[in-house]
């Protein structure tokens, strides 16, 4: 048995050779990961399919108070949390510090702001830049780096992007580069890291009912809203739908996959 505390955030013991259910590849049980984004909406309920797969969470975030009420609710011998904005760099060098060797990461964090390209900002595409691209690459590079992610073991990397790397929508530049930059690189780190057994594969999900996505729809009519959702034969997805598809992803079922991209929208693009 293995316990490791680091700055009075994270306290995980592991049993060693203790699995929920040995004869499903689709169990966590024994491993533990890191979620970036946990606080809230996709990576929120990560947290908690990670949990009910039989695994262990570090989740990471900007509001404490979330993450506590995350803790709260998964238990202190299934999840714990660093405060941490990962558009710092110190404060990704304190997170890897700070970790145990892990079984894989998920990048869940992101931000979005609508601008058509006439009255685009620097300053406002290098903040979307940081927090949605520049902050996964970076962290990455850290945990590699101080190796912080089991070899040879098939751990796992999920990134999740957007659907809105593939298409055109007005005013959605910044975000949809953003997501776009995360996916191209993925194929990219899939390559280098294939080598040690480490997988990376991206989720692009569409419409998902979010706080992130309720920020957009503020922008937007009553009307626009009903005709967009008119648009998915299975309707907007749920932060759970995103979830199973990244446990998937994490688990052992998915070990012959990498350097792939997944699309959850429900039907919206291939299907109308």
């Amino acid at each position: 048995m293995h316990e490791f505390s680091g700055n009075g955030n994270i306290t995980l013991i592991i049993q060693d050779g203790f699995h929920m259910d040995q004869s499903s590849p689709f169990s966590l049980s024994g491993k533990i990961f890191v979620v970036a984004g946990a606080s809230s909406g996709i990576g929120l309920a990560i947290c908690h399919s990670i949990v009910k797969a039989g695994g262990k969470v570090i989740g990471l975030a900007r509001r404490e108070e979330r993450l506590q009420a995350m803790v709260n609710e998964l238990g202190k011998e299934n999840a714990s949390y660093i405060k941490a904005d990962l558009s710092k760099d110190e404060d990704i060098t304190h997170v890897v510090d700070q970790i145990p060797e892990v079984n894989g990461y998920v990048h869940a964090t992101g931000i979005i702001k609508l601008s058509p390209l006439k009255f685009l900002k620097r300053e406002t595409l290098e903040e979307i830049m940081n927090v949605n691209y520049f902050s996964m690459v970076l962290t990455l590079a850290e945990m590699t780096k101080k190796k912080k992610i089991k070899k040879q073991a098939y751990s796992s990397i999920v990134l999740i992007s957007s659907i809105n790397a593939l298409v055109g929508s007005k005013s959605n530049l910044m975000y949809a580069g953003s997501k776009g930059a995360m996916s191209s690189a993925s194929r990219v780190i899939a390559n280098e890291l294939a080598g040690q057994k480490i997988r990376v594969n991206t989720i692009k999900p569409a419409m998902v009912d979010t706080d992130l996505a309720s920020d957009v729809q503020d922008l937007l009519s009553k009307e626009t809203i009903d005709k967009d959702k008119e648009s998915y034969p299975f309707g907007y997805g749920t932060p759970e739908d995103v979830a199973n598809t990244t446990v998937f992803l994490l688990s052992d079922a998915s070990k012959w996959i990498t350097g792939q991209s997944f699309i959850l929208d429900g039907g919206w693009l291939n299907l109308v």
